[in-house]
């Protein structure tokens, strides 16, 4: 008979132990006279007992003690103030909780993880605790928590700001605006949101508003939009708007940023009587518009100025304006061109003035002008006609001390010394992050915010190690590393280290297929960084030499 009891005694523990298992919790049972009737092994993962004070017989008094001298103890009630009470008056406590009908309660026990107790008094006397790890599920919460806190600052944030901020989606539709965007606009954001463009501004400037919130969409390029104002007292000013693309592949946003404008200015579909109107030219004020023609003029009379630039409306602005300033101007749109260009000119013997080059050309062409000597201007593509043509009639002045501190004139002989890391990331924010810890451990480092201006950088600088970010504009993290790769001559290797957002698998294999030598993953922090670096000797040895000084 003891053999079938024993047996009988076996199968209910292998029983209770599966329907541990299977509500994924470590359970204890404890009869009318607070003795452990059964213990479940879970619960040596979840609480510091020993193993022996699981076993069936054990006074609950004696559990409970155990689990205190290891630590473990856990609150009363997690939802009022916590109660520090010694080893007896805890053990009575926790007693008295055990006989309740029913009691919940959920204890922090270290920096991330968090310990559920649910605890049921049967009516037949018996007494079950089941104690549970809820860390994911508590961590989840918390970052929603905090996800949701940072949405209200920023909200806060934009909406204390004193210009207008909209954002639309891939749609063109918009999806947040500020309370200055709704002034702007005289409506309420509730008539603003879920609406397009096409629905709000007037039909004259709707079209090239939308023209341009697509080109961003599209290439990811910034681009910057100016408006010529006439208020109502004849008075004219000037609106120019921000226009930037965030977000990810498939979740792309349109952000516009527009300067601080009167009150009074209104850009609605029916503009009141006497209010202001909007011209739609890409232009500059009248005065600043006269002035900067004034400078242009005999500037560019009888100049020969050569434009570089993949896009046609660019070019096609440029080459009118300067024609009709006077200037010889010719166009052309890649590395090909630009290099037949320049051998017949010197073949015939024509001199040029400038070059201005459209900084999204590849870093070849500004090889090519400046080793024959001849002046160039680099120009970003969102400025408007008017203000490119005064920097141009500026750098054929000599006045480089005029250009935006963004605009450079390429010296004729590259220069500048090699750096430590190149880190390839469009997004701002990356950006600064990258920029602080790569500051503090001393490193000399450039950011490239698109893919091709990746690619140039480390053709120009050899840095000794690149961050590559997978999700790049123009060309992605893997095409630019393979455009790397195909460069790097015999017997060097650049190590290329990818930028992952998630752990997928897929990338991590995309990223060793495109030629990188390993992956980390963001958020980036110091000590994850560090790791890399201290598997490149020759970063290692560069910390070494800066610690020495």
């Amino acid at each position: 008979m003891n053999d079938f009891a024993s047996a009988d005694a076996n199968i209910q523990t292998a029983m209770l132990e599966v329907i541990s298992e299977g509500i994924s919790g470590a359970v204890f049972i404890c009869d009318r006279h607070d003795l452990i009737v059964f213990a479940s092994q879970q619960l040596l993962n979840l609480l510091p007992v020993p193993k022996n004070f699981l076993a069936p017989g054990t006074r609950l008094r004696d559990f409970l003690g155990a689990i205190f001298d290891g630590g473990g103890r856990f609150a009363t009630d997690s939802n009022g103030p916590r109660r520090l009470l010694g080893r007896d008056d805890w053990i009575a406590d926790q007693i008295a909780t055990l006989w309740k009908e029913r009691a919940e309660t959920t204890e922090r026990r270290g920096a991330d993880r968090w310990l559920s107790y649910s605890k049921r008094r049967l009516a037949s006397g018996y007494g079950i605790c089941v104690v549970r790890d809820v860390s994911e599920h508590k961590k989840r919460e918390e970052q929603w928590r905090a996800d949701m806190e940072r949405v209200q600052i920023t909200e806060e944030v934009l909406d204390n700001l004193p210009f207008p901020v909209a954002v639309k989606d891939r749609t063109l539709s918009f999806v947040a605006v500020n309370k200055a965007a709704c002034g702007f606009l005289g409506l309420s954001a509730e008539e603003i949101l879920g609406k397009r463009i096409s629905d709000i501004i007037r039909p004259d400037i709707r079209e090239k508003f939308e023209a341009i919130d697509r080109l961003v969409l599209e290439t990811g390029d910034p681009s910057r939009v100016s408006e010529r104002l006439t208020m109502s007292d004849g008075a004219e000013l000037v609106m120019t708007g921000q226009k930037r693309r965030i977000g990810k592949p498939g979740r792309y946003f349109v952000v516009t940023a527009t300067d601080v404008l009167p009150a009074n200015v209104s850009l609605l579909s029916e503009p009141q009587e006497g209010g202001p109107t909007i011209d739609g030219s890409n232009l500059l004020s009248p005065e600043m518009q006269k002035r900067s023609l004034a400078t242009s003029l005999p500037v560019l009379a009888r100049r020969k100025v050569l434009i570089v630039s993949r896009d046609p409306a660019i070019e096609a602005a440029l080459v009118e304006a300067l024609a009709s300033a006077g200037s010889d101007v010719t166009a052309v749109r890649d590395e090909a061109e630009l290099m037949l260009f320049l051998s017949l000119a010197a073949e015939a013997g024509l001199n040029i003035d400038l070059v201005a080059l459209d900084r999204r050309m590849p870093a070849d062409c500004a090889a090519m002008v400046g080793g024959r000597g001849i002046a160039t201007l680099m120009f970003r593509h969102e400025w408007s006609t008017s203000e490119l043509l005064a920097e141009i009639a500026g750098a054929l002045n000599g006045e480089a001390a005029t250009l935006r501190e963004d605009w450079q004139i390429v010296p004729d002989e590259a220069g500048g010394e090699t750096i430590d890391i190149l880190v390839a990331e469009d997004n701002e924010v990356n950006q600064i992050v990258f920029s602080q810890i790569l500051e503090g451990f001393g490193y000399r480092y450039l950011v490239a915010a698109d893919g091709e201006e990746a690619v140039r950088l480390w053709r120009e600088k050899r840095p000794t190690l690149v961050l590559m970010d997978i999700s790049l504009p123009r060309l992605n993290g893997f095409e630019a590393t393979r455009a790397i790769r195909a460069l790097e001559g015999e017997g060097t290797h650049t190590p290329i280290v990818g930028v992952l957002a998630q752990a997928f698998d897929r990338d991590r294999e995309n990223c060793l297929a495109a030629g990188m030598d390993s992956v980390i993953l963001k958020p980036i922090s110091p000590e994850a960084l560090d790791a890399v670096f201290s598997e490149v000797p020759a970063l290692c040895n560069r910390m070494q030499s800066l610690a020495a000084m």
